[in-house]
């Protein structure tokens, strides 16, 4: 199967050439075209490095491949390429941020979810394999805290850049039926409380903090789980199973969802 990257500058472009061109994990797909209109230079590494064709628009190259994999580093880029995408009736990884629009988010999810589409991606921190161990610690009344690296002075967005992986994972362990979200910024820190009623997650967010760590906190005491950073193949291994099975990892209503908390959190923060 022929995959299409939209966005070069990203080091996510990179990782999937490797992953499916250098060391063909996954034999049968393959990146063989991309479209580098936010980076020329980086695009055209890309291209002699791991034999890729450029093409010269997003139209272009979802003509040209089987599915599409859109490496934007802005995620306030991502939505139109992302449609583009869905309405020529491709299979979609959309690399986070998702999008930084709660209503955006909404009508990818609200379009693929009518016809029937297939489209995953966001962060790939909320799929590492370390995280089954925090997973089965959380019980009814257990306050989760996840602390990991974001900048809300990132060229890429601000907070959005990098904010997003401990909000998506914040979702994933806990949901999305959340009561009510505060949070505050000290220097380029930034703290959200996420109240679910009897549960509460907290996020704590420093430039540089260093890795993963999900602490939880219940009746009996706390545990802390350190989360390897074995991401490199994440993304990739989520596209593939998602064409091989024809079902999409996640719920459609996972990234609005994921996105409208963090547009809270944000917004509670004043950033």
């Amino acid at each position: 199967m022929n995959i299409g990257l939209i966005g070069a500058e990203n080091s996510h472009s990179a990782n999937f050439c490797e992953i499916f061109n250098k060391e063909k994990k996954h034999p049968g797909y393959v990146i063989t075209h991309i479209f580098g209109g936010d980076s020329p230079s980086a695009c055209a590494k890309l291209c002699a490095e791991y034999a890729l064709t450029e093409c010269g628009s997003e139209e272009d190259l979802i003509a040209a491949c089987d599915a599409v994999a859109v490496t934007y580093r802005r995620g306030s880029l991502h939505f139109e390429p992302v449609m583009k995408a869905l309405r020529a009736g491709k299979p979609v990884f959309n690399d986070k941020p998702f999008s930084t629009c709660e209503a955006h988010a909404r009508e990818i999810a609200d379009y693929a979810a009518a016809n029937n589409l297939l489209i995953c991606g966001g962060s790939g921190v909320k799929d590492l394999p370390g995280l089954d161990a925090a997973k089965k610690l959380i019980a009814d009344g257990a306050t989760v805290t996840i602390s990991f690296t974001a900048n809300p002075e990132s060229e890429y967005d601000g907070f959005w850049f990098y904010g997003i992986h401990s909000v998506e994972l914040c979702v994933k362990l806990l949901g999305h039926d959340y009561k009510s979200v505060n949070a505050f910024r000290t220097g380029n820190s930034v703290v959200a409380s996420v109240n679910y009623g009897r549960s509460r997650c907290v996020i704590v967010n420093t430039p540089d903090s260093a890795g993963l760590n999900v602490t939880v906190m219940d009746g009996d005491g706390a545990a802390n789980v350190q989360v390897p950073m074995d991401f490199h193949s994440v993304g990739p291994d989520m596209l593939v199973e998602m064409l091989k099975t024809g079902k999409p990892p996640y719920e459609y209503s996972f990234y609005p969802a994921s996105i409208g908390l963090m547009e809270k959190i944000i917004e509670a923060a004043g950033l």
